[in-house]
């Protein structure tokens, strides 16, 4: 029997989830459709579990530092499994969370896999079972997400040849791990495990890690993942990987020169990036095209080809972070429902959870250089900080990037502790369009992490306390 709701969301991700949300408080009436696990792959395979390990990680590196803070520790044992469970206990908790919010919030949840079933149509299919279920709807968010990218040369097996969502499962570590793709998630991961034991080598084509971002950035990381054991190699093209018993062996062209020869490993990690679940949903019968990555095409406010159906996140194949998927999931329920909203994307800010962590808002050095203004930049390292000495976390620097002419702020990168945090406040001040003046305008406590930016700003403006 067809069911009548305002608006049907397929996907209970963050972006999903967020859309649902924000129907249900504008009194729509709404549905959410989830084919796996309700959180998407943020709360499940992604963002929060990964960040657990992290934090295991963040545990074990203070603990064998642990005389620099004057207490004396024997070396600290890694025991995986628990580490695991531990993992595991949040994300159950939070998504039991989420269901109960969905309740409270009166949205319907439906198990199931939706397919489009023509405008206003929707068809669910719930887990082992043949019988579907129409939906007819005003409108339709897709929000499906996406899953790890596979490499030809090295399809995903889950014992040798994992995923990220294979590690983040696994219920032993390796001893020895290659990691083929210097992007953010293959970065993160790798500086995980190096503290926990395991000997990482990481591969990336590019001349840098993290291509795209700032250079300074992630010569900084490479400096950091190198004196915590992590062994980067840029330039790197891995042409063959192959199982030979117990053990791995990786061929790669332009990796031998001033290197040390290539030794097998017990697993490898492929992240060469993430592909959008967009098959098979059925897109063909509301009129829209995918791209050839698969990725859906949307005009400004998130609409599809087709009026009434709308896409977030990772599907739209550009910015793939929960935070993101969050935002335009919002904005695309508000439109939905008859508003005419956009996403700000030049005030999103990039997070990367890497030990240490980076994050940036606005535009680099390079990129402002780019657009002929008359650039400067103020850059403070994290030495200065005397919070930071506190934390023995000196490693980084925050860097702001301005408007030589009228001392506008244009954007701040840094990396060093909590930076991921430290990056709301930048954010803010872009948003609002703030000079430099506007900022070191607002008082920052000491002794703070925060007032290190205050300190970036101050700089240039002859005000900084710690630096010259």
């Amino acid at each position: 029997m067809a069911q009548p709701y305002d608006v049907v969301v397929i996907g209970g991700g963050p972006g999903g989830f967020s859309a649902a949300t924000r129907a249900a408080a504008r009194g729509a009436r709404v549905c959410l459709v989830e084919a796996k696990e309700l959180g998407g792959v943020c709360l499940n395979t992604g963002c929060i579990p990964s960040r657990a390990i992290g934090m295991t990680a963040s545990v074990a590196s203070l603990v064998a530092r642990s005389d620099r803070f004057g207490v004396k520790t024997s070396p600290p044992e890694i025991v995986w499994p628990d580490a695991v469970a531990r993992k595991d206990r949040i994300v159950q908790r939070l998504r039991n969370g989420l269901a109960q919010l969905a309740r409270q919030r009166r949205i319907e949840l439906i198990a199931g896999r939706a397919v489009l079933h023509g405008p206003g149509q929707v068809v669910v299919t719930a887990p082992g079972m043949v019988a579907t279920t129409r939906l007819e709807t005003r409108a339709v968010i897709v929000a499906t997400g996406s899953r790890p990218k596979p490499w030809a040369a090295a399809p995903f097996d889950g014992r040798r040849i994992l995923s990220s969502d294979d590690l983040l499962r696994a219920e032993a570590l390796p001893a020895r791990l290659a990691v083929i793709g210097g992007g953010v998630i293959g970065c993160e991961l790798a500086s995980y495990l190096a503290p926990l034991g395991v000997e990482v080598t990481v591969y990336e084509l590019a001349p840098q890690l993290l291509p795209g971002q700032d250079p300074e950035l992630a010569h900084a990381l490479e400096t950091s993942l190198t004196k915590a054991g992590v062994r980067v190699i840029t330039n790197a093209r891995v042409t063959a990987v192959t199982p030979e018993g117990d053990a791995v062996t990786i061929a790669c062209h332009r990796c031998q020169g001033g290197q040390a020869p290539l030794a097998p490993v017990d697993q490898v990690l492929v992240t060469i990036g993430r592909q959008p679940n967009t098959a098979g949903l059925g897109w063909e019968s509301v009129g829209v095209t995918l791209a050839p990555s698969g990725a859906v095409p949307v005009d400004r406010h998130l609409r599809t080809a087709t009026p009434t159906i709308f896409a977030v996140g990772d599907i739209l194949g550009r910015q793939q972070t929960a935070y993101t998927a969050s935002e335009e999931g919002a904005v695309a329920a508000e439109n939905a429902l008859g508003a005419l909203q956009t996403v700000d994307d030049a005030v999103i800010p990039d997070c990367i959870f890497t030990l240490p962590e980076m994050a940036t808002v606005g535009l680099t050095e390079a990129q402002a250089r780019a657009g002929a203004r008359s650039v400067a930049v103020s850059r403070v390292p994290w030495g200065v900080s005397g919070r930071a000495h506190t934390l023995d976390e000196t490693d980084g620097f925050v860097k702001v990037v301005y408007d030589a002419s009228d001392q506008r702020l244009l954007g701040v990168q840094m990396i060093g502790p909590r930076a991921t945090d430290l990056i709301a406040e930048a954010a803010l001040a872009l948003k609002r369009q703030m000079t430099l003046t506007d900022l070191v305008q607002v008082l920052h406590a000491h002794p703070t992490l925060s007032e290190t930016l205050w300190e970036a700003a101050a700089q240039p403006l002859g005000r900084a306390l710690y630096v010259r």
